[in-house]
């Protein structure tokens, strides 16, 4: 099912596409991106992430997540708008070795909150991973205190499986089976 990808993927081409939205892989270009969205502490307020202290950082992160869609084809998309090309944020799949599982995760500046992306850029990574990738389920992790974000995940299809610890903080659990999945959201 999942292991390292032979062939060579177009890191340049969107992954995934909606009505409104590409969804393609990190680039080395995207820096400066990066450190904008985890600049804001209110976009990251509930993540368990700090702001990068370096371009350094923001590079890392971006070389792991190449490796990680090279590797699984999955990872931390891109999301930019169709229409502009604006870069709104990211979404995606991240491999979990440890527990064989993916879990969802998205991020979008705070002047795109509220307009429907993290929903229809999650809608398309859900459909990815189970019509593309076949993967049994998919989990992912939200702060009772961040509202919006367990409506996603809901609006998703995700139920809840309870506490749980996420990068050293108490968030709840979410988890999609891929039989609970239908393929029209």
């Amino acid at each position: 099912m999942l292991g390292p990808e032979t062939k060579q993927i177009d890191e340049e081409a969107a992954v995934l596409s909606t009505e409104r939205l590409n969804l393609r892989p990190h680039r080395p270009s995207d820096v400066p991106f990066m450190m904008d969205l985890n600049s804001d502490p209110e976009v990251i307020r509930y993540t368990g992430d700090a702001a990068f202290a370096s371009e350094g950082e923001a590079r890392a992160v971006i070389e792991r997540l190449a490796h990680q869609f090279q590797a699984f084809r999955m990872g931390r998309f891109v999301v930019t708008s169709r229409q502009t090309g604006e870069k709104l944020g990211w979404c995606g799949l991240r491999w979990h070795e440890d527990i064989a599982c993916a879990d969802l995760g998205y991020r979008f500046f705070r002047k795109r909150w509220g307009q429907g992306y993290a929903s229809e850029a999650g809608a398309a990574c859900v459909r990815y991973a189970f019509e593309e990738l076949g993967l049994p389920r998919l989990i992912a992790h939200a702060m009772l205190e961040n509202a919006a974000s367990v409506r996603v995940l809901e609006k998703l299809g995700f139920r809840r499986t309870g506490p749980t610890v996420f990068k050293g903080l108490v968030a709840e659990g979410f988890e999609l089976p891929r039989e609970a999945h239908s393929g029209s959201r």
